[in-house]
């Protein structure tokens, strides 16, 4: 054998080795896509229901994900234009001597993206009840240091449970901010740059719903 004929059965032989792989590459991807979009979509099933307010916590998962509307404005959740939220009401008859009386409950649930985390964006979801009240807050997805900033996650820490229950007019002026900043909520040791994004941006949510036409009546959403 030449040296020549040498090189093109090692070039042939590599050549074949590349294909194998990429093609090995190629199809693990798409056998794995669906699984992970899969448990992606429940994750974020898991999280819409935990930021509803107790009494729609039973709401079924279509339900909610059918509860869709086009946010008016929703650069100022640093979103893209015609991202959705969702509007999700439930109602109980009561009837009292002979007197029906409706008693319902309704929230909707914003996505929120800031960009101010120590690296990159946190994205969020916050439910806010027909009072202007918070119901929950989760973080959905962040890059944040592992041991240190990920205390944003409910499966980490209780911290992003402070949010429960509070409106605009909850704090006092200045309250809406970390502790080290003069605000009422404490920041995690070593890191301050990360709460301090999320409570900016439940913050932005709340005046974001007082300032914005949204479905909080107990008429359907418009679409």
């Amino acid at each position: 054998m030449t040296l020549f004929q040498a090189m093109q059965r090692g070039a042939f032989a590599l050549g074949a080795f590349a294909l194998v792989t990429a093609g090995s590459v190629a199809l693990t991807r798409a056998l794995t896509a669906e699984r992970i979009e899969t448990h992606q979509l429940a994750y974020q099933h898991r999280q819409l229901q935990e930021v509803l307010p107790q009494s729609l916590a039973n709401t079924p998962v279509t339900q909610v994900l059918e509860s869709t509307f086009t946010l008016p404005n929703s650069e100022a959740l640093g979103l893209p234009n015609d991202s959705q939220g969702w509007w999700v009401s439930d109602s109980e008859t009561i009837n009292k001597s002979s007197n029906e009386n409706s008693n319902k409950s309704s929230a909707v649930i914003l996505p929120v993206i800031t960009r101010q985390g120590y690296n990159g964006e946190i994205r969020l979801l916050v439910g806010i009840d027909e009072q202007q009240r918070i119901t929950g807050v989760r973080v959905t997805q962040h890059h944040e240091t592992p041991g240190l900033g990920d205390d944003i996650e409910r499966s980490r820490s209780d911290w992003i449970t402070n949010f429960n229950g509070l409106g605009l007019d909850s704090l006092p002026q200045g309250g809406w901010a970390v502790a080290k900043d003069g605000g009422q909520f404490d920041a995690f040791t070593g890191a301050t740059i990360t709460p301090r994004a999320v409570v900016n941006a439940v913050h932005k949510a709340l005046q974001y719903a007082a300032d914005t036409p949204l479905p909080m009546s107990f008429e359907e959403p418009a679409l």
